[in-house]
């Protein structure tokens, strides 16, 4: 089965890229208050703002249509949360706890209930400020919020990406800064792609169609793995999370995040994207075999491109992938 997965922006302003896949939009969600007029609407937005009358599945990347309030609706709720720590200081190599706690802008104190999505109600992306360190945790839920003990292993800036999904609303996507005391790392400069990387006896290489990373082309990207040499269908992989992989991007630049699922295309990670502005992008690819979660990290460098330089042949045709 073919799986064509478009990257699109979750944060901040401007796409960087077009997605249609597992991704996060960086548009609002809204949730639907019982009695409202309800609509049907990809979770992935992969027919750009598409309505349906009945739910089912999107034609286009096959999940679940999600409920939506009708234009003629009353005025969405916004979401944001709350990040609260225990001691209030974070140090490096000590332990610190992290609540995270989902709120209503307009109904505070209301509790906001929340959906599992790959297993969990809450995945937390944490990156190092130069995103030279990553790592990817499963806060536990309280019961109004979500808590994880966790030990920063340096001092210095680093972005929480909490991801999660209330209950009759879209995904949602909030950056949080957090400040490490401590000594820091000395600061990662990337001035080279990176698309071949060796992890715990695994090599994966990105393969983009044209051999060219390109803004203005939709671009169809493969990822392959091999061991000892010999190429490996990932069809065999474990499910880490009820997926054969997650990946996660994110802009060097403005920290626009990315977090999508690919499937499997020929025994391969099958992904299609545009980019929108050139520049550097890092990105994270796990995936797990006999119990262990193996992390490869690219360094991704978009070029300005010329539209129709990728060649639609190469790029395995238009979008069908989603954004969410």
């Amino acid at each position: 089965m073919q799986f064509k997965l478009f990257f699109s922006i979750a944060l901040l302003t401007g796409l960087f890229f077009a997605a249609c896949g597992g991704s996060h939009s960086g548009h609002e969600q809204t949730a639907v208050p019982p009695g409202t007029p309800v609509k049907y609407q990809c979770p992935m937005d992969c027919e750009k703002g598409k309505l349906y009358d009945q739910p089912g599945a999107c034609p286009v990347c096959k999940m679940d249509l999600t409920a939506v309030a009708a234009p003629e609706a009353a005025s969405p709720m916004t979401f944001k949360v709350t990040l609260s720590t225990e001691p209030a200081a974070i140090a490096a190599g000590k332990p610190v706890k992290l609540t995270f706690t989902p709120g209503i802008v307009e109904k505070p104190g209301e509790a906001v209930p929340l959906d599992v999505v790959h297993e969990k109600k809450l995945h937390l992306i944490m990156v190092s400020d130069d995103l030279s360190w990553f790592d990817h945790q499963h806060p536990e839920y309280n019961g109004t919020g979500l808590d994880l003990s966790y030990t920063f292993p340096r001092g210095g800036n680093y972005l929480l990406f909490a991801d999660y999904k209330p209950a009759g609303a879209g995904h949602q996507v909030e950056k949080l800064p957090v400040t490490v005391s401590g000594a820091p790392a000395k600061p990662a400069t990337y001035t080279a792609a990176k698309t071949t990387v060796s992890v715990d006896g695994y090599e994966v290489s990105l393969h983009p169609a044209g051999g060219k990373w390109l803004t203005n082309n939709e671009m169809h990207i493969t990822a392959t793995v091999k061991k000892a040499g010999k190429p490996l269908d990932v069809n065999a992989f474990e499910n880490y999370l009820g997926a054969k992989a997650h990946v996660v991007m994110i802009g060097l630049d403005d920290k626009t995040y990315e977090h999508v699922h690919p499937d499997v295309n020929e025994g391969s990670f099958d992904l299609h994207t545009q980019f929108a502005k050139p520049g550097i992008y890092r990105m994270w690819l796990q995936f797990q075999t006999e119990g262990k979660v193996h992390t490869a990290d690219f360094v991704l460098q978009a070029a300005e491109g010329k539209p129709g330089e990728v060649k639609q042949e190469d790029a395995h045709g238009a979008h069908e992938g989603h954004n969410h």
